[in-house]
């Protein structure tokens, strides 16, 4: 029995898996404002607002990361020509994480707030390295060079991520996601604002 050929896919699979990624990617990005919890009433008639705040700040957070994504790959789909099976694969693999940011955001990290900030933060960067991983294999299939800028090391991620589980660990939890807002925002100003190619 011969090796089995991995099979390569262009024109209309392209088209169906980038309309599939739209659907998938406007869905989570809507219902992420769900899971928002409404400010509770205490006993002495006042708000507290501590959990808004916190799953707000996560919210805004993981927002910016799945329009991020969503543009990268917009710009990547109009690139390439043809995709492989296994990449295919891969690339769904990408779409069902990126479907767990919802849950982020639901989660309650009141009573441990280092450890829910640093497994967000592994999250984020572990699909974030997955999508890029991706990205430059299909760019090689398709024999288009990946500029140096987009090939950089993401230190300055690592960085933003090393002081927002700091501040979590100092008892901040509820300031832990505005270092991490400059994640998403570095990727959308990159991606959007300024040319790549």
């Amino acid at each position: 029995m011969g090796k089995r050929k991995v099979a390569v896919y262009e024109g209309q699979m392209l088209s169906t898996l980038k309309s599939f990624t739209d659907a998938v990617m406007s869905i989570i990005a809507t219902i992420m404002v769900l899971e928002i919890p409404l400010p509770k009433l205490m006993n002495n008639k006042q708000y507290y607002f501590q959990d808004t705040v916190t799953s707000l700040i996560i919210f805004f957070v993981s927002f910016l990361v799945v329009v991020s994504y969503y543009f990268q790959f917009s710009k990547f789909f109009g690139r390439i020509k043809k995709i492989s099976g296994w990449q295919i694969f891969a690339y769904t693999i990408f779409l069902m994480l990126v479907s767990l940011f919802p849950f982020m955001t639901q989660a309650n990290n009141g009573n441990h707030p280092a450890y829910f900030t640093t497994i967000y933060i592994l999250y984020i960067i572990v699909t974030s390295r997955f999508a890029a991983l991706i990205s430059k294999a299909v760019y090689r299939l398709n024999e288009i060079s990946v500029s140096r800028h987009q090939a950089r090391k993401p230190w300055d991620l690592l960085l933003m991520a090393i002081i927002a589980i700091g501040i979590s660990s100092l008892g901040y939890a509820a300031y832990t996601g505005i270092p991490l807002l400059y994640l998403p925002i570095r990727s959308l100003v990159t991606s959007i604002v300024y040319d790549e190619d």
